[in-house]
């Protein structure tokens, strides 16, 4: 049954190509989607940073527009001072809220950049006290610069002539004082020189605190007087105020964590906004770096983490948001990515049951055309090919030997053991019979029933001679191998057998050998049963 099995397996095989390939397109249908999904997300990130940043330009061009306003104020005193009198300056002294300018004579300026120093005494003395009263005159005005509590006290004046710095927090005068670096050449008074700044932009610039590890964020805006610069506007933020300015810039709803870093990726503020305890790694804040090289604006995949990042204009600073996977999971494109997993997964969960479904029924009418098919060809009692099936199989095998013999076999008497004994008896010896003649015959050999009590033996490359060994084989199997019957008694089963071979007639067909084996079967029978019979009518042996 073999070409039965055969279209089966090719059947099953095709099943599994055609499931495979569906499998495949919905996979890669569904991953398309997420890639949608996935450019979505990133856009909307991106569209998220791009608001914070916006609202952190907003904030400190808000801020230089007010040190602006201060220069403009103290230049228009200094072209015209008016002079407090001496009253006012005192209770104005006395009051804890108001500037009180701190004259620094050792503020560390470097030589290069000392615009003063080849000019008389006096003269740099004048200019100093010319400044000294501006800013009492306008000391007003620095807490509406600060445009709140907690930067009205961060703004500050440095003077380059009398080298000082003036503010209305002696703690801010110290951070400047103790931030200030002349060997390293860089810093407010390198970047507000008109050789560098020859616009007069306001900027911004990072200073380390010495011996405390914290740093000073500096805004500022360089104050020029008769074609001379003489100092610097500036708000003094430190990192928390910096965090906090970050923070109030935040959508409150926010699900990313924000962090601020300078030009080169060194870090200004710890985490705000939602915190997931994301660290950037020196590997990946090189990555952002060199793809910030390129463009403004960018997003990277850190394993479970996506950087959203860019520069805030103006400023020199960087943004950075980081979202993990999770957090993620909370916003829109979040969800539809999570419904589209589940989408995905309940589709190929019915595809996998219908696969295995139709597999199933494939198999099942397999195993039921294999049944068919052996009901067909086989005789259900005895097991043994039936008359359909032996001469489909001999016919189909036949042309491949030259000599082939056929064995004629009829039970003797067998219409009175069903008589006497019954049909379950006379099934009995029927598959009795058959199990004698399976073991007296050959593996190449084979046996069918083609009558009720008639079998056939054919013999592959056997010739008449042989074929009689044969057949005398299987009469004695049965004559010395009695039925043992229920109450114990015995049951001998004899057999008449003719037998033909093609031998004899070489032009013949396997329909003619049989039915000259079959003469010769009830040439036996007529002398006497129990016997085989071949050739002419005296060639039998009992």
């Amino acid at each position: 049954m073999s070409h039965i099995r055969l279209p089966m397996v090719k059947t099953l095989r095709i099943t599994h190509v055609c499931f495979l390939s569906l499998f495949l397109l919905i996979t890669f249908l569904f991953w398309q989607q997420g890639e949608l999904f996935n450019h979505g997300y990133r856009t909307s990130q991106l569209s998220h940073l791009e608001s914070v940043i916006a609202r952190l330009e907003s904030k400190s061009e808000y801020q230089m527009d007010n040190l602006r306003y201060l220069r403009r104020m103290f230049i228009e005193t200094l072209n015209e001072p008016q002079f407090t009198p001496i009253s006012q300056l005192a209770s104005r002294a006395s009051n804890k809220e108001t500037l009180s300018p701190l004259h620094i004579q050792s503020l560390p300026i470097p030589d290069s950049v000392q615009p003063f120093k080849n000019k008389p005494k006096e003269e740099r003395e004048k200019l100093t006290q010319r400044e000294y009263q501006a800013l009492r005159d306008i000391q007003d005005l620095f807490p509406l610069a600060g445009g709140s509590n907690r930067l009205s006290s961060s703004i500050y004046y440095m003077s380059r002539s009398g080298a000082f710095i003036a503010s209305l927090s002696p703690d801010v005068n110290k951070l400047l004082i103790e931030s200030a670096n002349p060997l390293a050449m860089q810093g407010s008074f390198v970047l507000g020189s008109p050789l560098l700044n020859p616009r007069r932009e306001p900027f911004w610039t990072r200073q380390n605190i010495a011996d405390t590890g914290k740093t000073l964020i500096n805004g500022s805006l360089p104050v020029d007087f008769d074609d001379r610069w003489i100092g610097l506007f500036g708000i003094a933020v430190t990192t928390e105020t910096l965090r906090l300015f970050l923070s109030s810039a935040l959508p409150d709803d926010t699900q990313s964590a924000y962090l601020l870093f300078d030009e080169q990726m060194n870090p200004l503020t710890r985490p705000v906004g939602s915190q997931n305890g994301y660290q950037l790694s020196e590997k990946q804040r090189q990555a952002i770096l060199e793809k910030l090289a390129d463009e403004s604006r960018g997003t990277l995949r850190f394993g479970y983490a996506y950087a959203t990042f860019g520069h805030v204009t103006g400023t020199g600073a960087i943004l950075v948001s980081v979202q993990t996977i999770r957090q993620g999971l909370h916003e829109d494109f979040g969800r539809f990515s999570v419904l589209l997993v589940v989408m995905w997964l309940t589709v190929i969960l019915i595809l996998f049951g219908s696969h295995r479904m139709i597999c199933r029924l494939i198999r099942n009418m397999g195993q039921l055309q294999q049944e068919m098919h052996r009901h067909a060809l086989y005789d259900d009692l005895t097991g043994v090919l039936n008359r359909r099936g032996f001469f489909e199989t001999t016919g189909r095998i036949s042309p491949q030997y030259v000599d082939y013999s056929l064995i004629q076999l009829d039970l003797d008497h067998f219409k009175k053991v069903n008589d006497r004994f019954g049909h379950q008896v006379g099934d009995r010896v029927l598959i009795h019979a058959t199990r004698c003649i399976q073991q007296a015959i050959r593996t190449q050999d084979i046996v069918g029933r083609i009558g009720g009590e008639e079998f056939c033996i054919y013999l592959p490359n056997t010739d008449l001679h042989a074929a009689i060994a044969v057949a005398q084989r299987v009469r004695k199997m049965l004559v010395n191998t009695p039925l043992r019957l229920e109450d114990e008694s015995s049951l001998l089963v004899t057999a008449s057998l003719g037998v033909a071979s093609h031998e004899e007639a070489p032009e013949g067909s396997l329909e003619h050998i049989q039915s000259q084996a079959d003469i010769r079967l009830y040439r036996a029978k007529e002398q006497g049963r129990n016997r085989v019979c071949w050739g002419g009518e005296a060639e039998s042996q009992a």
